[in-house]
């Protein structure tokens, strides 16, 4: 992450067409994580120091969404998001994706993006060597509606793509996933730190998506937050 960078580089958030009235909307929140309030985790939020960043294009659906997982990358390696919007891209993040300092990946199937180029680490470490900094591109959404969102987006369609493969099954527990390699946000910014190298990092944002679920799930049976190993090796980061 490039140390001052503000996480409002891209768009400010979507305005309010209607009041958020889903399931959980009445409950006492923390500001800063969404989390109910009994369940915070802003205390093993790890502020990760990685030569990469993350942007996220946001699906309208998901900014006001307390399950949503975009926010641990942001809020534990940085970057930013913007809004996707049919009828034309955010201007800015047109003039972010041709910053020569920066090197745009967009994280999405090979196979849904046969025009892309295949991006190789070779390539990105190459970029690197220029002063180069990494940029994972993640389209934040459901994935039927990601497919959308990257038909209607031609900006994205020459982009570099990295296809994430995993070998397990999601543990997002908070939401269904159609299937069950399909990765959540937070869970594919990890493999995307692993595929670079950074193995520390990776693991420390996988620990923060566990205690997510974990002390999540357990404001909804309203039980106590579980004391596991994630938020011991999280705790120590933050004291060293």
């Amino acid at each position: 992450m490039t140390q001052g960078e503000p996480l409002t580089l891209l768009a400010p958030e979507f305005p309010h067409r209607r009041p958020f009235l889903a399931k959980g909307a009445k409950i006492s929140r923390c500001t800063v994580c969404l989390m109910p309030a009994a369940a915070c985790i802003c205390d093993v939020t790890p502020q990760l120091d990685v030569p990469a960043s993350f942007w996220l294009l946001m699906h309208h659906n998901e900014q006001y969404k307390p399950t949503n997982t975009g926010r641990l990358l942001l809020n534990s390696v940085g970057g930013g998001r913007t809004i996707w919007q049919r009828p034309e891209p955010d201007f800015r993040l047109l003039h972010l994706l041709a910053r020569k300092d920066r090197y745009p990946v967009l994280v999405y199937p090979q196979a849904m993006a046969p025009l892309n180029p295949i991006v190789d680490q070779a390539t990105v470490q190459q970029a690197q060597s220029e002063g180069r900094e990494p940029v994972f591109i993640l389209l934040d959404s459901t994935w039927q509606q990601s497919r959308k969102m990257y038909n209607h987006s031609s900006y994205l369609h020459n982009l570099p793509v990295l296809g994430i493969n995993p070998d397990t099954p999601s543990r997002y527990r908070l939401r269904r996933a159609q299937k069950e390699n399909h990765l959540c946000t937070a869970e594919v910014g990890a493999e995307c730190l692993r595929w670079l190298g950074l193995n520390d990092a990776a693991g420390f944002v996988s620990d923060y998506f566990d205690v997510f679920n974990d002390r999540y799930l357990a404001a909804r049976q309203s039980i106590p937050c579980p004391d596991t190993e994630a938020v011991a090796r999280l705790h120590r980061y933050r004291s060293e």
